[in-house]
């Protein structure tokens, strides 16, 4: 995912990690002195967070996987059955969390 200041993508960055309200409230951050003969990286607290945001997202569900293995099987064995409701019902939350980011 990359955030590039731009969409409903961005606005949701700023949401959940309250840049919204310090860009609003007229907050600016100080310039960077650079310093002669070494080079400093600053990561921000934002950056940070996303950093934190994304290797939760990465880790492995185990519940998860074992739901997913449990759809193989059945599907394997032929004993796999879902009401067409309940498709229509996740293709239709699909599309409006889609909406809204």
């Amino acid at each position: 995912m990359q955030i590039s200041g731009h969409g409903k993508v961005d606005h949701l960055a700023k949401v959940l990690l309250g840049v919204h309200e310090a860009e609003n409230s007229g907050a600016r951050q100080a310039p960077v002195q650079a310093k002669v003969g070494k080079d400093e990286v600053q990561i921000s607290a934002q950056a940070k967070e996303l950093q934190r945001i994304r290797e939760l997202v990465n880790q492995p569900d185990a519940a998860r996987a074992e739901h997913v293995e449990r759809i193989k099987r059945a599907l394997d064995t032929g004993t796999y059955d879902i009401s067409g409701r309940a498709v229509g019902d996740a293709l239709i939350k699909q599309v409006l969390t889609d909406a809204i980011l």
